[in-house]
């Protein structure tokens, strides 16, 4: 039986951020110009992974954590300490009020059974839902104008667009470190 522990962090360390490079932001910060939008949100000095190698040692000591039973006490003790720090992953400030389109997944907040009000966009589908949530600066927290995004529209990728605000908000699915007020939906297109 695989271990459970060593199973959800390997899930927690696997959102597209990790070892990302983003380039610096030009002023003020373009970021349609980046390979990724998600990268960007993340700020370059971020290190996902050295951030977990610190936590799992004061943890585990010299010990691997993939050499323990998921009945060890310390497995919910480290699940416990990256979610922390999933939730309080830095954010990109100069970010604030930057117009952007954001392309990614919807996870359902707010609306009702013809148009969403509000909800969560994250970068691969099943975050928050079927995984433990990505960190904060992967989840944004999307309020739509209007009367909303059609429902019939959350199964598919999206393309949101509006201006984002660096804004943490903690919601039943997870921490969201960003806020786009959205003034358009639309279903993603990718690179036509």
């Amino acid at each position: 039986m695989k271990h459970l522990s060593l199973a959800l962090v390997a899930l927690l360390l696997s959102t597209t951020a990790f070892g990302a490079e983003p380039a610096p932001p030009a002023e003020p910060p373009d970021v349609q110009a980046e390979s990724n939008v998600w990268d960007t949100l993340v700020p370059k000095d971020w290190d996902p992974r050295a951030e977990y190698e610190a936590i799992s040692k004061e943890i585990y000591g010299e010990n691997s954590p993939d050499q323990l039973d998921d009945t060890d006490a310390r497995a919910v003790q480290l699940f416990d300490a990256m979610q922390d720090a999933w939730s309080n992953a830095p954010l990109r400030q100069d970010l604030n009020d930057t117009a952007l389109t954001l392309p990614g997944f919807v996870v359902p907040l707010e609306g009702d059974d013809k148009h969403l009000r509000e909800f969560l966009l994250v970068p691969y589908f099943g975050a928050c839902i079927h995984f433990p949530p990505p960190p904060r600066n992967q989840v944004v927290l999307v309020k739509m104008q209007g009367e909303g995004m059609p429902v019939d529209m959350m199964w598919d990728a999206v393309e949101i667009e509006g201006t984002l605000k660096v804004d943490s908000q903690d919601t039943e699915y997870g921490t969201a470190g960003y806020v786009l007020e959205a003034e358009s939906a639309g279903l993603y297109k990718g690179d036509e």
